[in-house]
């Protein structure tokens, strides 16, 4: 593996970003930044600078701070910290901000050497999604996702997976569709419904079924909203493990599928209805699994869960909603940790970030 550029001072990062070639310089599209202190924000204008600041978000690159204060910026940086105003000025023009306490930066390397454009698109887009609306966020993560799935990494995924593709189906694919239950169940409850994910043979993959099912009945609710809200839960041993991979690479082609994204979107009917959505989160929640409910303003998760998102390291960036939801629960910087470290954050620091708001 590569090493990537390391910076020590606000000199050495001033320096690089004037540069109009900075970034042919990286031999990796990662540039981490070593600075034992935060910047004031009195320093503004004296020591980082309105143009050193544009410049580091302009960057086509993964921008690490690594700095002992990085809890505390992390933290002020989220929708429930203090105001940009009182928020360290350059730090938030960072992607990630770390102590590498736990080996972040190993992780965050390996993902962005292993899957460049991924990672510096995903970078792009959570900078450019913070000043969108929710529903043109949404588009600019389809037209990213779309793009990215000529890309070189995810297409080497893709090839790895044709071996198993058709014995990974389940014995209900072979059904007659008339003998199967939907992918999405809807009783009504008293004055409520409740919306089950009900593919428990496969842990609930996000098919296109369940994709269209789950549209089609949001959009009833919308139509005619039950007095008592929606309850939204998986059955089976995980409320919802992802994109279903049997179904990844089958559209026609890229731009064919986010005109598909664009007429059934999920994740814009999950807004649409997010104060009127219980989600009971459980067992896996993976990609779409805490994308979509990331919208909702009730998110209940049992101790069990946990929360994943893979994609970056296949070649994409989260595509039902993630770069769009969970940023405004979390903020962009946790939200760029969780997609580039690989990691599995688990209910308790859920909870603490905002991720969930109760844990039963």
């Amino acid at each position: 593996m590569k090493t990537p550029l390391v910076l020590t001072s606000l000199a050495e990062l001033r320096d690089f970003l004037a540069n109009p070639h900075a970034c042919e310089d990286l031999e990796e599209p990662i540039l981490i930044v070593k600075l034992p202190e935060a910047i004031a924000p009195k320093d503004h204008s004296a020591d980082s600078g309105q143009d050193l600041a544009d410049s580091l978000r302009a960057l086509p690159a993964v921008a690490v701070l690594l700095t002992e204060d990085a809890e505390n910026i992390t933290a002020q940086l989220s929708p429930a910290g203090k105001t940009a105003d009182e928020t360290d000025y350059l730090a938030r023009h960072f992607d990630i901000i770390t102590d590498n306490a736990t080996g972040d930066l190993d992780d965050i390397a390996e993902t962005v050497i292993s899957s460049p454009q991924a990672s510096v698109s995903l970078a792009q887009l959570l900078r450019a999604g913070e000043t969108m609306s929710v529903h043109d966020a949404l588009m600019a993560e389809s037209w990213v996702y779309s793009t990215l799935q000529g890309g070189r990494v995810f297409q080497n995924w893709l090839q790895t997976q044709k071996p198993n593709s058709e014995s990974a189906s389940s014995e209900t694919d072979s059904l007659p569709s008339a003998s199967r239950q939907p992918a999405v169940l809807a009783d009504e409850n008293n004055d409520s419904l409740c919306l089950t994910l009900n593919r428990p043979e496969r842990r609930n993959a996000f098919s296109a079924e369940m994709r269209d099912c789950l549209v089609e009945a949001l959009r009833a609710a919308r139509a005619s909203p039950p007095p008592g809200g929606i309850v939204l839960k998986g059955a089976g041993e995980a409320f919802c493990s992802g994109g279903d991979l049997n179904e990844f690479g089958t559209a026609p082609d890229s731009a064919t599928a986010h005109i598909v994204r664009s007429l059934r979107n999920a994740a814009w009917e999950m807004h649409l209805l997010r104060d009127r959505i219980r989600v009971e989160l459980h067992g896996a929640c993976v990609g779409a699994g805490i994308e979509l409910p990331a919208f909702t303003s009730s998110i209940t998760s049992a101790p069990d869960a946990f929360f994943w998102l893979p994609e970056v390291r296949l070649g994409l960036v989260p595509g039902a909603g993630g770069t769009v939801s969970l940023p405004r629960r979390i903020g962009r910087h946790r939200t760029a940790w969780l997609a580039l470290t690989n990691r599995r954050l688990l209910p308790p620091e859920a909870l603490e970030w905002g991720l969930i708001d109760l844990i039963v």
